[in-house]
């Protein structure tokens, strides 16, 4: 969820028509910026929980969002980030003379930007840095018997990881015209872990499944 809301604030100040706005960019412009930003983040986070594994490791993960949360909602970062009073007036994407106004424009943005991110997902499982990925779930230590360098390759998933929430923010962001630090609560990071766990861990159709499962079908019987 810290990345989530990266990518979010980003594409907020960078687009939103209003006073906490750094410039007016057009949505196609920031959505990199934004994406480029969670990665920074993302591996500046990973330098120093290298040497933390399993729970330990989802536990800074978490608390990481919560540190994020709490310096959007705190007096010293409010004259930038809007404070508890959030930032509005994020205008939709434009793709030539097409609007992005409505929610089944947006819905179509967001399966594209799903269907790229899981093509790379896709592409790495199978690649060099997919199979170390694969060897450091199993066991770090014989991974780095058999030379692979742990510390690349965690801050290369770190990277990715962040990458992929981030262009979710940037979505999130033009797709409610708004943000606020309520959007970025602990449960989003707790529902992603559990539709990957529902759907099953390491399996591609696996999140597909869970997402359906955790999110489309309560979202259907409401």
């Amino acid at each position: 969820v810290a990345f989530f809301a990266v990518g979010a604030y980003t594409t907020a100040l960078l687009t939103a028509a209003n006073p906490h706005a750094l410039m007016h960019l057009s949505y196609w412009a920031a959505m990199p910026v934004a994406v480029l930003l969670s990665v920074a983040v993302g591996v500046l986070f990973g330098l120093p929980v290298l040497g933390v594994r399993g729970d330990y490791l989802a536990v800074a993960t978490l608390g990481l969002g919560e540190i994020v949360r709490i310096i959007v909602m705190s007096d010293f970062a409010a004259p930038l980030l809007g404070g508890a009073q959030g930032l509005l007036q994020i205008p939709k994407p434009h793709l030539g003379p097409l609007a992005f106004s409505g929610p089944v424009p947006l819905f179509y943005l967001t399966l594209v930007c799903a269907g790229v991110a899981a093509f790379v997902a896709w592409r790495l499982e199978n690649s060099r840095l997919g199979r170390a990925w694969t060897a450091l779930r199993d066991d770090e230590d014989v991974a780095q018997a058999l030379g692979i360098n742990l510390i690349r390759s965690k801050l290369l998933a770190y990277g990715l990881g962040a990458a992929f929430a981030g262009l979710a923010g940037s979505i999130f962001a033009v797709m409610l015209s708004s943000v606020f630090p309520s959007s970025f609560q602990l449960l989003i990071s707790i529902n992603v872990l559990a539709l990957i766990i529902v759907g099953g861990m390491g399996s591609l159709p696996g999140v597909v499944l869970g997402s359906i499962v955790l999110i489309g079908l309560p979202e259907l019987l409401r």
